[in-house]
């Protein structure tokens, strides 16, 4: 539901579904999905300190590139990495106008390391601390816990 004229979603239950189109391209997840990271551009933005623009069919329009949305998402949903097809870098950069912290910190990490791979990329998250499993892979970086 949209505050009455000002296109600002109100605060709503955390199980409420929340359609995006991303560039074009439909996504639905929940509100809970969207808003586990504090201070996030989704927190901001389904708690209306931020205004939202909407499409015809009422979905929150975001102007951004949905190829790399996609994986974004999926993070978001599993706190797990699955950049198939995407660039680091341009992950890294929507991770960072998201403010997505934990995924950022990942990224950082990913590319301090002299290795490119993705290969059993899997992080727990928590409120404090980003952990990547795949230090064996990474010997040489000294972040292995990032604060987040």
């Amino acid at each position: 539901q949209a505050a009455m004229g000002t296109g600002v979603p109100s605060r709503g239950p955390p199980g409420e579904v929340i359609h995006l189109n991303v560039g074009g391209k439909r996504f639905s997840t929940s509100r809970q999905t969207l808003t586990w990271i504090p201070d996030s551009f989704f927190s901001s933005l389904l708690s209306g300190r931020i205004s939202t623009l909407k499409d015809e069919t009422g979905a929150i329009f975001i102007d951004r590139d949905p190829t790399v949305f996609a994986p974004i998402l999926n993070f978001l949903r599993t706190k797990e990495l699955d950049p198939r097809g995407v660039h680091g870098s341009s992950l890294l950069h929507e991770a960072q106008f998201y403010g997505l912290t934990p995924l950022v910190l990942l990224l950082q990490f990913v590319a301090c390391s002299f290795e490119r791979s993705w290969i059993d990329l899997l992080v727990e998250t928590s409120s404090s601390m980003v952990t990547c499993r795949h230090q064996l892979y990474f010997p040489n970086c000294s972040q292995h816990l990032l604060p987040s």
